[in-house]
């Protein structure tokens, strides 16, 4: 460990020791109140209850809502006597006399609450929640409660999100921006988070989170922000979970299991999912150079991938007791692609005719292990976390060539790649009131990935292949501190500071034509990450809020890769490693109100980025080839509204409606590239959600999806939309829904256009269309399911 890693500890436990020291002899005595709510006749908790203290005016000076174990914490309440006052729908009110002295500031209550029979009659409680929460500071997207979700995979959530694009490879864009950071559960993944996306069965997806400005808690990485699938997870007591079964058109099925046992202090759980698909592709392109202007070459592509997604996870929670739980899970994970793709390619200028088959594997799989600890503390909590994954990964990108009919391929090229990596991770979160209104957080944050990639290189021959070795550390360490003032009662700020520092090495060591190679790479920086929050409450129903963060785009391991891959010989990428971070600075001004049947969220935002990273494709006149490698081109600027809302017309019609529109420029003095003057900088998209409430249970949802013009620095996305429907009907009481769903009924692919120095090129990709599904899901277990998700959502934070 160097001395500045060393520094970073030090000082880490040394603030966190001093704030917690000298608050205690500054701040005067308090008391805490903390129990777990009973059915009284069940003895099983009540998970959501109110928890409201009243002083002798009766007025109300703190509360709570019990969570999922059914237990609750009032802390920092002056000495005194109080009323204590618990209310859940069912219930009769419970009400308990409570005092707090120097002598017996800390009370622990058991409270067993009796049913109101009359009252349980009449009153009908619904679960479900609005599938899209706009929070001032994030979205969340409630998987669980959308129709469109159920059998369909990840990404086609991920598309129905406002601000955020799936494009026709599986790439994530928010806000216009593909450099986004995507997390499974918190945790980022060692391949491409897209390929295990387009994998993963959304039923195994809880909710998604999507914060575009976060706080100096978060990491930095990602220019635009950050994605969080939170897969599902119960704590409810006994035996409770789902099961799913999905089918669709053209061999696409998939299905899971979700265990949940609750006995007293610790819980279990288990997950597995497992998926496998089928889906059959077109492209087509032309090729046009500048000198002739005509189609000087044409490609049609037909293709057919396999891919499959596989888990397990198991762990537990022990609630050592009110104050302490600690929380393990392993997990093993595969992922499996297999790409046959058939080229037909005319060179018009001869009128050649030729063939080219394209096959491409990956198997890739990782082993994880998680453990965590939580502490409630009298002002504050303690969390650390430590997060261990093995990983390996095998993928081949082979070519083969025969001129005329489609037969008896000849060996072309073969590339066959080889990784192994470790990544690791630790972090400590510590939070503290300093007065009633504002609070203090610091942690530390530190991560490494070890990998070593071997590939080997056959070019026309199999006798005499390029090897390489392609090893790569990745070592980042940070602190960060974050204090929060509530000023007034409507507005609150908060301020945050994040320093890190990052130590990148790499190089490619091997033989090329029996020639020895040695190219090496180092990245060092260390960096200040600042963020800024304000938050203004207009009213109950409405605020404003406004946001700076400082991010960084730090280049992948394949992005410095400097080896040709690929499984098309007429289009190859290639890294570079002399590729350098991307820093931006990003501003966000916020609007939200929520009313009873209705709710806005809209945002005004720009982002100024510099050395910004891009793909950039050239002409390869001597192999008729585009090579695409990426490079740190000038700097951009993005500007844009976003809205998003929740209209209820009626109490069984809602929709859903966003749109989002920004300019971007993008400004680059060295380069060549060639796009029109009459391209528009100006990029539009727009969605729609609508959900019907039929009888007999039926539920009915169609998701519309339009997109205009995009433009980025050589490249042109022309239009494109699609349309989804669903319908779902309850069955098995309400325990389980009967789901058939049809995508893409509506669908007009992907053209787009890209522009390079001498040539033209227009793309057009054709996904599968329509596809049609059927799903089955049944939840069991929990007698108070049904009441206590009634749970109350706050409003948010900073």
């Amino acid at each position: 460990m160097n001395r500045f890693n060393q520094i970073f500890l030090l000082t880490v436990f040394f603030i966190l020791g001093n704030s917690s020291f000298s608050l205690a002899e500054e701040k005067p005595v308090k008391g805490t109140i903390k129990g777990q709510i009973l059915d009284k006749e069940t003895k099983e908790v009540v998970s959501y209850a109110t928890v409201n203290l009243l002083n002798e005016n009766e007025k109300s000076i703190g509360g709570a809502l019990t969570d999922d174990n059914g237990e609750f914490h009032l802390k920092n309440i002056p000495l005194g006597e109080y009323t204590l006052v618990i209310q859940f729908v069912g219930y009769e009110t419970f009400k308990k006399s409570v005092l707090l002295t120097k002598e017996s500031k800390s009370v622990d209550l058991s409270i067993s609450i009796e049913e109101n029979v009359s009252e349980l009659e009449e009153v009908v409680v619904e679960g479900k929640k609005a599938m899209i929460e706009n929070r001032i500071d994030k979205k969340i997207v409630n998987v669980s409660e959308a129709m469109i979700a159920e059998g369909n995979l990840a990404t086609e959530v991920l598309n129905t999100i406002p601000e955020v694009n799936v494009d026709a490879n599986g790439q994530i864009s928010l806000r216009g921006e593909s450099n986004v950071r995507v997390l499974i559960d918190g945790k980022p993944s060692q391949i491409d988070p897209s390929q295990i996306l387009q994998s993963m069965p959304a039923d195994a997806i809880d909710k998604i989170e999507v914060i575009t400005n976060p706080s100096a808690k978060y990491d930095p990485e990602g220019l635009s922000g950050i994605i969080n699938v939170i897969t599902k997870k119960d704590r409810m007591q006994g035996l409770n979970g789902s099961i799913s079964a999905n089918l669709g058109s053209r061999d696409k099925y998939s299905g899971g299991i979700n265990l949940n046992y609750r006995y007293k202090k610790f819980n279990t759980f288990l997950q597995s999912y497992q998926s496998d698909n089928r889906y059959i592709s077109e492209r087509t392109l032309e090729r046009t150079y500048t000198s002739i202007d005509q189609a000087n070459f044409s490609q049609k592509e037909n293709g057919l991938s396999k891919n499959g997604y596989g888990n397990l996870k198991v762990g537990f929670d022990y609630f050592i007791d009110s104050l302490n739980t600690l929380t393990f899970s392993v997990q093993r994970w595969q992922w499996r692609g297999d790409d046959t793709n058939i080229y037909r390619n005319i060179d018009h200028s001869t009128g050649e005719e030729s063939f080219y088959k394209g096959l491409f594997y990956n198997r890739s799989g990782g082993d994880e292990a998680n453990l965590n600890y939580r502490r409630e503390l009298e002002k504050g909590s303690l969390e650390m976390d430590a997060f261990i994954e093995k990983g390996s990964a095998d993928f081949n990108p082979s070519n083969f060539f025969k001129s005329g009919e489609l037969m008896d391929y000849e060996p072309l090229t073969e590339i066959v790649n080889n990784a192994n990596w470790y990544f690791g991770s630790f972090a400590i979160d510590y939070e503290t009131a300093l007065t009633e209104k504002s609070k203090l957080e610091l942690g530390y944050k530190g991560q490494i990935i070890d990998a070593e990639v071997q590939i080997e290189d056959d070019k026309e021959s199999f006798e005499r292949p390029d090897l390489y070795e392609y090893p790569y550390l990745e070592n980042i360490h940070a602190v960060y501190g974050n204090y929060m003032n509530q000023l007034t009662e409507k507005f609150t700020v908060k301020a945050g500071l994040r320093v890190e520092n990052a130590s990148i090495d790499g190089g490619i060591y091997g033989t090329v034509n029996e020639v020895s190679v040695d190219t090496t790479f180092n990245i060092n920086y260390t960096s200040l990450f600042p963020t800024l929050h304000f938050q203004y409450k207009l009213s109950e129903e409405s605020q404003f809020g406004l946001s700076y963060s400082r991010r960084i785009q730090r280049p992948d391991v394949m992005q410095l890769l400097p080896v040709e891959n690929s499984n098309n010989p007429q289009s190859v990428q290639v890294g570079n490693p002399g590729l350098q971070p991307s820093f931006t600075n990003s501003m966000e001004l916020q609007f939200g109100k929520t009313k009873e049947k209705f709710s806005l969220n809209s945002s005004l935002y720009i982002r100024h980025s510099t050395d910004i990273i891009r793909g950039v494709t050239s002409f390869d006149e001597e192999n008729n080839r585009t090579v695409m490698t990426y490079a740190n081109l000038g700097e951009s600027l993005t500007g844009g509204l976003s809205l998003s809302g929740q209209i209820s017309i009626t109490d069984w019609f809602n929709v859903s409606p966003s749109m989002d529109i920004y300019y971007l420029d993008i400004t680059d003095e060295n380069s060549n590239f060639t796009i029109p003057e009459d391209a528009k900088p100006l990029n539009f998209s727009a969605k729609l959600n609508t959900e019907i409430q039929l009888p007999w249970d039926i539920q009915f949802q169609a998701m519309g999806r339009y997109s205009g013009e995009r433009y980025d620095a050589q490249s042109i996305n022309q239009p494109n939309y699609n349309l989804d429907l669903a319908v779902r009907k309850k069955v098995l009481k309400g325990a389980g829904n009967v789901s058939l769903k049809v995508n893409n009924l509506i669908y007009s692919g992907y053209p787009s256009t890209v522009y390079g120095d001498g040539f033209t090129e227009n793309v057009h990709y054709y996904g599968e269309n329509p596809i049609f599904r059927a799903s089955f899901t049944y939840s069991f277990g929990g007698k108070f399911q049904g009441r206590q998700k009634r749970k109350l959502e706050g409003s948010g934070g900073l």
